[in-house]
């Protein structure tokens, strides 16, 4: 029997909730705006905006740098500039968040490889400013880099089974 794939449904808050995480909360009114509209000139989204050029063309432009805003450029006949007309591209956030969960579950995995390997092997001031590894902490001279503070031993099982919470929580999710 085939393995089904699980899909998840995407949300307006969820859109947003990603808008938000990767360009800021301006960017959610542009997206807004610019949702189910094609083709909108980059000085008609900052008017109904109300944001300022520099900043509406720095949010459509790191919106596109992860592919969910496309535009055209077209030459103003009259004045003789170019003019960028914008569109927001919602199929591909369901890919972003699904490419940007894979990353956080990477990183998550060799955080998670990087205590198991050194358990119990971590060094920390009472102040908590600075967590270092065995040959750091040798370093340091079992001082706290920060505060100057003598560094005691962590225990690190605690770590390991937050990690691994947070892993399953974002593979249940998935």
């Amino acid at each position: 029997m085939a393995k089904k794939k699980k899909t998840f449904t995407l949300t307006n808050s969820k859109i947003q909730e990603i808008i938000e995480r990767i360009a800021g909360p301006d960017a959610v009114k542009i997206v807004k705006y610019l949702d189910n509209k094609k083709n909108i000139s980059e000085f008609v989204v900052a008017e109904k905006t109300k944001l300022d050029m520099q900043t509406t063309r720095h949010i459509l432009y790191r919106l596109n740098n992860f592919n969910i805003a496309t535009y055209i450029r077209k030459k103003d006949r009259q004045k003789g500039w170019y003019i960028s007309y914008w569109t927001f591209n919602r199929r591909r956030v369901k890919d972003l968040i699904l490419k940007l969960q894979k990353e956080h579950l990477e990183k998550l995995h060799d955080q998670l490889r990087k205590e198991e390997a050194n358990k119990n092997n971590f060094f920390i001031c009472s102040r908590a400013c600075s967590r270092l590894d065995f040959d750091q902490a040798i370093e340091f001279e079992f001082k706290c880099p920060e505060c100057g503070s003598l560094m005691h031993q962590q225990e690190n099982e605690r770590t390991i089974e937050n990690i691994k919470e947070k892993i399953k929580a974002i593979v249940v999710s998935s």
